[in-house]
């Protein structure tokens, strides 16, 4: 063998480059438990899949992106120093994890800000009662009772804008409010009474959240007279130790649409009062009246005089 037919084999050598497996596995791995959470929060919200079972599957999914976020990074690491192809393939499975990580880190967060807490009320030392909602709750829901001092301490401290609104209005008006901002919540309503001779009324519904659609049970009281009523709200979630400000939120969601109920019925009165007072006849000054009076004995003078 001569040198040129050395050189010219070296030449047209090719070196085989071998791809990281882990690459590969890593992006079907992070597809896979994206698809199962998803698949997931829809059977919860739309097909009733047992709630139990779906906080297992979401700590399933939670903990398979995970995996497929650390075995991808892992695997760039590999492919810079070994030279290896696969680096696609490890930047889509962090990219598709990172996607369906996002709520859960929201989540993540809020538990680490707020404190544990499942069951909100507006006044802890008069706690509101369910009572057909207490019949409709899985056995296995959190149970409801009343707070416990430490339990109020931490709302009160972690939310110190909770608590009751006073309305300047007679109890079955303050009610009649009340009813408007439920149904514009969309709120599935069980129980509505309204105020009696003894000045109470009572709404028992029930609220969904957004995403996966947890049930939580919802009362609202209404207590006064004829010149003011008192409104509370008390906001507890079936499932879970942690409500995640969920409970918080709902409770200054409700009393927004109640303010704004309250200001919609304060202009439909002011703008009543206007019409009516257009309406009236305004009494000419005294001073026109004595004019025209003396006009018209004017004019009879000429007339007679002719």
């Amino acid at each position: 063998m001569t040198a040129e037919d050395t050189i010219e084999r070296y030449a047209t050598a090719r070196y085989v480059v071998k791809e990281a497996r882990e690459a590969r596995w890593a992006r079907w791995i992070a597809v896979f438990f994206l698809q199962l959470l998803i698949l997931t929060a829809v059977l919860h919200r739309f097909f009733d899949l047992n709630t139990a079972a779906a906080v297992n599957l979401v700590g399933v999914s939670i903990a398979g992106l995970a995996v497929a976020v650390l075995i991808a990074v892992v695997s760039l690491i590999r492919i810079w120093f070994g030279g290896q192809t696969g680096a696609a393939n490890d930047f889509a499975a962090i990219v598709v994890g990172l996607i369906g990580l996002a709520i859960p880190a929201y989540f993540l967060s809020q538990a680490l800000t707020l404190p544990v807490l499942n069951d909100l009320q507006t006044s802890p030392e008069d706690p509101l009662q369910y009572t057909v909602l207490l019949e409709q709750r899985p056995p296995d829901a959190n149970p409801l009772g009343a707070q416990s001092p430490e339990t109020a301490q931490l709302q009160a401290e972690a939310y110190p804008d909770i608590g009751p609104i006073v309305v300047d209005r007679p109890a079955a008006a303050a009610f009649t409010v009340v009813n408007e901002a439920v149904k514009q919540l969309g709120w599935t309503v069980v129980v509505n009474e309204t105020p009696g001779e003894s000045g109470v009324g009572r709404i028992e519904a029930t609220d969904s959240t957004m995403i996966m659609g947890f049930t939580d049970d919802v009362v609202v009281r209404v207590k006064g007279n004829d010149t003011f009523a008192v409104v509370d709200i008390r906001s507890a979630s079936r499932y879970g130790t942690h409500d995640f400000g969920t409970n918080a939120d709902r409770i200054r969601t409700f009393y927004e649409e109640v303010n704004t109920a309250l200001e919609k019925g304060e202009k439909t009165v002011l703008e009543q009062t206007a019409a009516e007072e257009k309406e009236e006849p305004v009494a000419a000054p005294a001073k026109e009246v004595k004019k025209k009076q003396r006009r018209r004995t004017r004019k009879r003078r000429v007339r007679s005089t002719r």
